[in-house]
């Protein structure tokens, strides 16, 4: 099986099983054959981490990063495994791509036929049916189109814009009795990232607050933006995603960010908020880059899948290394990173490691307030109170 891949709404290469004689898998991506003058063309260049400009990547053993970064994890991986498993006698990750591919949508798709999805799914409908049985029904009906990490449960939904009547794609979280509240958690967190001015996509809390909807943010007024993972650009799959550390991803910022300064303040602010939340799932599938078509511009995406880890993992600490260490560290440090890795003026840094311990103390009393109204959040609100008001007392 070859998986034709298509870029910018054109076939550009082809992702395929290479030599296998040795027992070592092997994969193989080629780009077609371009006429000299679109050989450099990043219009036709599917990540920032394969460009055009080399025609042939190779892989061994392992899908190449940014084709791993499509594939599942958890209990969605779970779920597509059984059904391919069924379907093709066996299952790998390539075999998982190839079911995937067709429902692909982005600047990046594959070519094939998807299967057709459902029109008269509102947001609303969501928001008002947060049951378990909305959730698998909407899971299977998109099942094709679940080309998304993370371990939690989730699926993609299609839905109808209401003002532009175009249709966008949404995810959906939920969650299992081992992550309690997890969709008021991860809502707060996100809402305590906005007020310090970083960017979050769009996100809902059903009325039963099982449900977290996210609007996908790969979009402009122009059509699909260019997404790549930190993780796939650092050459890190799912598997390895825990490895590396925050000064990596800040020297790629440097790299590749056409406005450089104005990302790594951007970044400082979501690395120093992280560590005050107690976010131990910051890792390199959950920062981003995104691009126009042609890759003029790059920048880097919004803040997405913050949550207060330690009300769940007591002993949780940070994703990756940060200073050497995978620990809580403290302002000193937080700022002396700052200095060192994000370009920026110690006076800057105490200023943004004060404005962010401000959001915290005002999300502090919008939790307070919300658990009046929602005593079901009261044991995981008061734990999120209590580990925020700790990072509050770092001086």
């Amino acid at each position: 099986m070859d998986i034709k891949v298509i870029c910018n709404g054109k076939p550009v290469g082809t992702l395929f099983e290479g030599d296998q004689s040795k027992g070592l898998k092997e994969y193989v991506f080629e780009y077609l054959a371009f006429k000299e003058s679109d050989i450099y063309s990043l219009y036709n260049s599917i990540s920032l981490s394969m460009p055009s400009s080399q025609r042939i990547y190779v892989s061994k053993l392992y899908l190449h990063p940014f084709f791993d970064s499509f594939l599942p994890e958890g209990y969605l991986f779970e779920i597509l495994k059984d059904l391919i498993n069924k379907r093709e006698g066996k299952v790998d990750d390539f075999a998982m791509l190839g079911y995937l591919a067709p429902g692909i949508e982005g600047r990046v798709s594959f070519e094939g036929e998807s299967l057709p999805v459902p029109t008269n799914i509102s947001l609303e409908d969501i928001i008002t049916n947060d049951t378990w049985d909305t959730f698998r029904e909407l899971l299977y009906m998109f099942l094709q189109k679940n080309a998304i990490s993370g371990v939690q449960p989730k699926t993609i939904a299609v839905i109808k814009d209401k003002t532009s009547l175009d249709f966008k794609e949404f995810i959906v979280k939920t969650y299992g009795d081992e992550y309690p509240n997890l969709v008021e958690n991860e809502y707060f967190c996100m809402k305590t990232i906005e007020k310090i001015g970083v960017k979050i996509p769009k996100i809902y809390m059903s009325e039963n607050k099982r449900f977290l909807v996210i609007e996908k943010f790969i979009y402009d007024e122009k059509g699909y933006l260019g997404f790549e993972e930190v993780g796939s650009i650092l050459g890190r799959r799912r598997y390895d995603k825990y490895e590396g550390s925050y000064e990596q991803i800040a020297k790629a910022i440097k790299k590749l960010s056409t406005d450089t300064l104005k990302d790594l303040e951007t970044y400082y602010k979501m690395i120093v908020l992280n560590f005050l939340i107690k976010n131990g799932d910051a890792h390199n599938k959950n920062f981003g880059f995104l691009y126009k078509s042609d890759m003029s511009y790059i920048w880097l995406a919004p803040a997405y899948d913050v949550v207060c880890t330690t009300v769940y993992i007591k002993d949780d600490k940070p994703a990756l290394f940060l200073g050497g260490t995978k620990r809580w560290v403290s302002k000193k440090e937080l700022v002396e990173f700052g200095l060192k890795y994000c370009a920026l003026e110690e006076k800057t840094a105490i200023e943004i490691f004060n404005n962010c311990q401000q959001a915290l103390a005002e999300s502090i009393d919008d939790i307070k307030s919300y658990i009046k109204q929602n005593k079901n959040f009261q044991e995981i609100g008061n734990r999120i109170i209590k580990e925020w008001e700790h990072s509050l007392n770092q001086t």
